[in-house]
């Protein structure tokens, strides 16, 4: 299942944005001028010519979880290498996931839900299958 409704999940976000009164800039740079974000100004900005667009809606979701954590310092490392469980990167992809979970879970009866089509449809790295599997499971378990 690839995800159809982009601009309903990026919509979700930008709820999610207003609700933790962070702004969100849309620009076009240049395609492979990754996405970043500010907890001191409470901004996230995005490009919308990233060379690979089906990335933008986990690239969002990653951005808005820096702020949401209150990572300081401006950071524009969406594609840094993992470094382990403990690194500023690995958490803001848990937090996007987190943040992702309920839009992808809100109207998906438990039988149906599916880790492997959540990190098809929003882009999420391999690595990050354990923790995708464990908070569909806590979703639907509180």
């Amino acid at each position: 299942m690839l995800y159809q409704q982009a601009e309903e999940v990026c919509d979700y976000l930008l709820e999610k944005a207003r609700e933790y009164k962070i702004d969100v800039v849309w620009e076009h740079f240049s395609p492979y001028t990754p996405p970043g974000s500010s907890y001191e100004y409470r901004r996230v900005v995005m490009n919308l010519n990233w060379h690979r667009p089906e990335e933008i809606i986990f690239q969002f979701a990653h951005e808005l979880a820096h702020v949401i954590h209150g990572d300081v310092g401006d950071v524009v490392f969406y594609h840094a290498s993992f470094t382990g469980k403990e690194s500023v990167e690995y958490k803001a992809n848990v937090g996007a996931i987190k943040l992702l979970i309920p839009f992808y879970c809100q109207d998906t009866d438990i039988q149906c839900a599916n880790s492997a089509n959540f990190m098809q449809a929003f882009h999420v790295p391999h690595y990050l299958s354990d923790v995708v599997r464990d908070k569909i499971w806590e979703y639907y378990v509180k």
